[in-house]
């Protein structure tokens, strides 16, 4: 067991950096250089929106966010090199932030998928934007000459449309439905999230929080991002319930790291991942830890006396005379329903509970046999 908060070993923060490329938009009139290739599907990042819509006169447009990451399919792009080319180049065209220059890899013969994100939200790529594919290139820069390949057609559901495809900029709710156009380049809002994280003591060694399976205190935990490159670790203890929250957070995927402990604490779990994809959504991530009784289990003498002081209580930590037991031992002798010599169960505070812990400890005879079981060399190690 572990009894001392200052005997964690922390687990490093590790960031996993996101690559943001960025976006485009133009007029919604038609090329003359319309291909036969044509948007089949736009896909959002976590909490980005996505919306097949149409105009007044039916011509399909794929509505998106500012500011938000998508990933864009190209289908039946045959008209250049038949469709075999592992990479061509594509503008997605943006008369309002500038054009954005990229290269979308070959998913199976014509088929090609590429991935961007409009940056927002205001003054930047925004409104209507017409793809063109197999934009050919100066030396070092892809794709950067409009003009010199085909615009994408519109979906109609089966095929092309034979219209220019364009994405376009709009509004939506927290539960993505389209609420309107974004005229003015708006960009993404979105109510906070959070992740709650339980830390708790798994009497049972089951994996699961059971009834009467109490929190532990004072537990470390670190939460990182996998989607945002520019989010800073935010370290977080568990509160006297075993519980902590991280809040205001945006869409996008977060792995949790607890800090371990040493002797013989077993996790069953060190991280866990959960990604928000929509505004508004509270996850949960929940750790049990049990603590084995092998051999290294020290004496009634040594817990009773300054040395098991400095280890289980708050205020001794130099000297070995602290009177107050840390929560975490609290928390971990109570969850064992230890009995007194009279068959009852004992029940043990923080403040001013050495005394009474070691009054206890000491105090066991073979009277009571429970008693005596419970004092026997504690599964309590340094």
């Amino acid at each position: 067991m572990i009894a001392n908060t200052s005997k964690f070993l922390w687990i490093a923060c590790t960031v996993a950096a996101a690559l943001c490329i960025t976006m485009s938009t133009a007029s919604a009139a038609g090329p003359a250089n319309l291909g036969q290739g044509y948007i089949s599907n736009v896909t959002g990042s976590a909490g980005n929106c996505v919306f097949s819509d149409t105009n007044g006169g039916g011509i399909q447009f794929w509505d998106v966010q500012a500011g938000g990451t998508y990933t864009i399919t190209l289908s039946n792009v045959v008209d250049c090199d038949q469709g075999q080319d592992s990479q061509i180049g594509v503008i997605v065209h943006n008369s309002t932030g500038g054009n954005i220059y990229t290269l979308a890899n070959q998913q199976s013969v014509g088929v090609y998928q590429f991935t961007v994100t409009l940056v927002g939200p205001i003054g930047t790529q925004c409104l209507t934007m017409p793809i063109e594919y197999c934009t050919t290139s100066a030396i070092g820069v892809p794709a950067n000459k409009p003009g010199s390949g085909f615009f994408a057609q519109d979906f109609n559901g089966t095929g092309g449309g034979g219209h220019p495809g364009h994405l376009r900029t709009a509004t939506f709710d927290d539960s993505c439905n389209l609420t309107g156009l974004d005229t003015t380049c708006s960009g993404i809002t979105c109510d906070p999230s959070s992740i709650q994280v339980t830390k708790f003591y798994d009497f049972n060694g089951n994996g699961t929080k059971d009834s009467g399976e109490n929190g532990l205190a004072n537990w470390p935990f670190c939460l990182t991002s996998l989607t945002d490159p520019d989010f800073a670790p935010i370290s977080h203890t568990t509160g006297i319930n075993g519980t902590t929250t991280f809040s205001n957070l945006g869409p996008g995927t977060y792995v949790i790291t607890e800090g371990t402990a040493d002797g013989t604490w077993t996790g069953t779990t060190n991280t866990s991942t959960i990604t928000i994809d929509h505004c508004g959504q509270q996850g949960t991530a929940v750790f049990g830890n049990y603590c084995t009784v092998p051999s290294g289990g020290l004496t009634l003498g040594f817990w009773s006396n300054k040395n098991g002081n400095k280890i289980i209580t708050s205020d001794g930590t130099t000297t070995g005379t602290g009177k107050n037991l840390l929560q975490g031992v609290v928390t971990l002798l109570n969850s064992c329903h230890l009995v007194n010599a009279n068959g009852g169960v004992h029940t043990f505070s923080t403040t001013n509970g050495y005394a009474d812990f070691r009054t206890w400890l000491l105090g066991a005879t073979a009277t009571n046999m429970a008693s005596a079981l419970n004092a026997r060399p504690s599964p309590m190690s340094t």
